[in-house]
C-alpha cells in the first residue's frame, strides 16, 4: 500500500539555484520533488554546517546601498560645494584686495620724484605715474 504525496511545501530558491536542481533531478532522471524529498530525508548536516550555510548565503546576497549613508554623502557633497564656493570668493576678494594696496603703495613710495604734468597735459584715467629713469 503505497501513499501518494499530497501536501504541498513552497521552497523559494534563486533562477540559478532552480536552474541547478532541474538540471540535477533531469541527470538522475527523476522529478524535482523527488529530487528535493530524497535531500531533505538524507540531509544530516549539522546546526553549526546550516549556520554557517546561512552566513555564506547573507555575504553573497547583494547589497542595497544604505539610505543612511547616501544622505550622509549628499550632505557632505553639498558642504564641500559651499566651502569650495566660498573659498573662491574669498580668494577673489584678497586678490583685488591686495592689487589695490600694491597700487596705493606703488603710488606713494617716497624716494622716486614724478614727472610733473604740464599745462594742458592731463593723465586723469592713468592707472601709473611717470618716473624719472635716471638719464
Amino acid at each position: 500500500m503505497s501513499t501518494k504525496p499530497s501536501e504541498r511545501i513552497v521552497v523559494f530558491v534563486t533562477p540559478a539555484q532552480k536552474l541547478a536542481i532541474s538540471n540535477t533531478a533531469e541527470g538522475l532522471g527523476i522529478s524535482v520533488s523527488e529530487l528535493m524529498r530524497r535531500a531533505v530525508l538524507n540531509f544530516n548536516a549539522t546546526s553549526e554546517q546550516i549556520k554557517v550555510a546561512g552566513i555564506v548565503d547573507r555575504l553573497r546576497a547583494p547589497k542595497a546601498p544604505d539610505a543612511l549613508n547616501v544622505a550622509v554623502r549628499h550632505v557632505a557633497e553639498q558642504a564641500a560645494a559651499r566651502e569650495a564656493k566660498a573659498a573662491a570668493a574669498n580668494a577673489a576678494s584678497n586678490a583685488a584686495a591686495s592689487q589695490k594696496a600694491a597700487l596705493a603703495k606703488s603710488r606713494s613710495e617716497p624716494g622716486e620724484s614724478e614727472e610733473s604734468i604740464g599745462p594742458g597735459d592731463t593723465d586723469e584715467g592713468a592707472s601709473f605715474t611717470r618716473r624719472h629713469s635716471g638719464q
